[in-house]
């Protein structure tokens, strides 16, 4: 039995919603088990030392204590983050994930993940971010990208990447000022829009702002892909002088 034209398309446009939903389900699926996963990844360690008003609107600003920690460390000439990203994040992925010489061994070692993505520099006007990687980024062109390495690990017996442009690198104890919301990974003006609360709340408290001019810290705790972006987790942070905070 031939069906009519009408009768046609509204059997494909139902097999049109019955697979779009399919997949929905399936992206949803996917998204919550990569933000599970990402929950339980090793964090560096730190200490909520206050907890303080935004100066107007809603909100607070987290003032942490950060013990230290190792990062394997790329620089990427590329002032932009986000561009420099996809490179560093192959580079220091591909340390991670197996580009090193073990201590000691002749196999390379597959590293656990950790978190929080972490982006560092110069915010200014703008200044983008990727995920899951930290860069530090100047006006002259160079940008930081790295991952952090899991806390079994030492300056002594951490292994050493095969890729040369890639260093492991010890992050001393630090302060943070730290904002955190959730979304898509920030775009140049959101970060520089958060970073200008965080100034305002250290002056306001008279916490000293360190680092150099327009430095910005952008924290990403999952994948940009996969997550929701309303699951995502991201901060914006600044380096502050901790003297007399404890």
């Amino acid at each position: 039995m031939r069906l009519n034209h009408s009768t046609q398309l509204s059997f494909i446009w139902r097999i049109f919603l019955t697979a779009a939903a399919s997949i929905a389900t399936l992206r949803i699926g996917a998204g919550l088990i990569a933000w599970r996963a990402a929950n339980v990844l090793e964090k560096p360690t730190y200490t909520v030392v206050k907890r303080l008003p935004l100066s107007r609107g809603s909100g607070e600003v987290e003032i942490r204590k950060y013990e230290p920690y190792l990062i394997a460390e790329t620089i990427v000439d590329e002032s932009s983050m986000r561009r420099a990203g996809s490179v560093g994040f192959g580079r220091c992925a591909g340390y991670i994930f197996g580009k090193n010489t073990p201590v000691g061994k002749t196999e390379p070692e597959k590293m656990a993940m950790t978190a929080p993505v972490r982006s560092v520099g110069q915010a200014g006007e703008k200044m983008a971010m990727t995920s899951p990687v930290r860069s530090e980024g100047n006006k002259k062109g160079n940008t930081k990208i790295s991952f952090v390495i899991g806390s079994k690990y030492n300056l002594q017996n951490a292994p050493r990447p095969i890729d040369k442009s890639v260093k492991v690198k010890r992050v001393d104890g630090h302060y943070l000022a730290a904002r955190s919301f959730s979304g898509p990974p920030p775009s140049d003006d959101r970060v520089a829009e958060e970073r200008s609360k965080l100034v305002q709340v250290c002056e306001r408290e008279g916490i000293r702002v360190k680092g150099g001019k327009d430095e910005t810290y952008v924290y990403g705790y999952h994948d940009p892909v996969v997550t929701p972006n309303l699951l995502r987790k991201n901060e914006v942070c600044v380096m502050i002088d901790g003297s007399g905070l404890n």
